[in-house]
């Protein structure tokens, strides 16, 4: 299943996904659009009932005092305090927090009530007891509800934490004690961004991510990555059941900086790509692919182009002639080209 992950700009490029059946579902971001815009044009759009609908709480930002929350300040489960120790201590400020967030997710009509997530450099840091604590009390008080949705915990972490094995197993271990009460889990990687390649992912890093996924699946739990680009189908191979992706590479690919926690540096202007995975690359357009000489073209467009509705107009060569729109249609159609082809299959072997 592959999920828009919410971002600037959704409203069009939404209604796009859904006339070509691109995505299964959405996941929303009340930092970025106003709640109450989203209600009022879901209620009008029976397309948005007819796909999953998931939302990322983020109350995270409240662990980093010089965040941006934007319009989260505004809702009533965002907590007013920072998430320091003397939040954590106090056992009712967690269950006030969880309540909140189930009151929210329930008024905002959700397919999976989603616990709240902390922020973790490592999976040995004091905060995961929290964690694990926090989900404990998202369970009660779900049950003492009796609520009939998909109960999903949420995890955020710094790609670093995913190169200590050990911590990874520890907590495996003291989560697969209550795993059990749970229908999945949604994952966000912060990752880094010194990265001079756009999908530049660190093999230990990544050898980590997989056997995590791995391991969640063998607990019996949904597993939802948010914020994924191209390296998602490596999730799907692994067991992945979804991954939520975006039209911005910001919506691909989650880091403090663009999201806010931490302060911004400006960034580059936008270029038009197309996304072949048949070389598992992102190409500039212009750059990369036009520019590529005519007694050539033949022979390297067979190896490029995937056979999308974007390929005609490169054909063409007019660059002009292609919107930023198309470029993001062509994303999330060439993903699903091979989304499709690993879930059809049964088995992690086959896959």
């Amino acid at each position: 299943m592959i999920f828009a992950q919410h971002g600037p700009a959704w409203k069009p490029k939404l209604e796009r996904f859904f006339s070509n059946h691109l995505i299964d579902g959405v996941i929303w971001d009340p930092r970025e659009e106003r709640v109450e815009r989203i209600k009022e044009i879901r209620s009008n759009n029976d397309n948005y009932s007819s796909v999953e609908n998931i939302i990322d709480l983020k109350v995270y930002y409240k662990q980093f005092p010089s965040s941006l929350p934007k319009r989260l300040s505004e809702l009533d489960y965002f907590p007013e305090n920072d998430i320091d120790r003397a939040f954590l201590r106090n056992t009712e400020n967690l269950e006030t927090l969880v309540e909140k967030s189930i009151a929210f997710q329930i008024d905002f009509d959700v397919d999976v009530i989603m616990a709240p997530s902390f922020y973790l450099y490592s999976f040995n840091d004091r905060i995961v007891d929290k964690l694990l604590d926090t989900w404990e009390i998202f369970y009660e008080q779900l049950e003492e509800k009796e609520v009939d949705k998909g109960k999903f915990v949420s995890i955020i972490f710094n790609e670093t934490a995913l190169e200590n094995k050990s911590y990874i197993a520890d907590f495996l271990d003291d989560f697969s004690d209550i795993a059990q009460k749970f229908d999945g889990i949604y994952i966000t990687i912060d990752r880094e961004k010194n990265n001079n390649h756009r999908h530049d992912f660190n093999p230990n890093r990544l050898n980590g991510m997989l056997q995590l996924i791995y391991d969640l699946k063998n607990l019996g739990l949904r597993v939802v990555i948010g914020y994924s680009g191209i390296e998602s189908i490596m999730y799907f191979a692994v067991g992945a059941d979804a991954i939520g992706t975006g039209w911005f590479y910001s919506l691909r690919n989650f880091n403090k900086e663009q999201k806010g926690l931490e302060p911004v540096e400006s960034m580059g202007r936008q270029k038009r790509r197309y996304t072949s995975m048949r070389m598992l690359f992102e190409l500039a357009i212009e750059e990369e692919i036009l520019s590529i000489p005519g007694y050539l073209k033949e022979e390297l467009y067979g190896k490029i182009l995937t056979g999308c509705e974007l390929d005609a107009k490169i054909l063409e060569g007019n660059i002009e002639d292609i919107s930023f729109n198309e470029i993001y249609e062509q994303y999330f159609e060439s993903l699903k080209q091979v989304v499709d082809a690993i879930t059809e299959k049964d088995s992690i072997e086959e896959k």
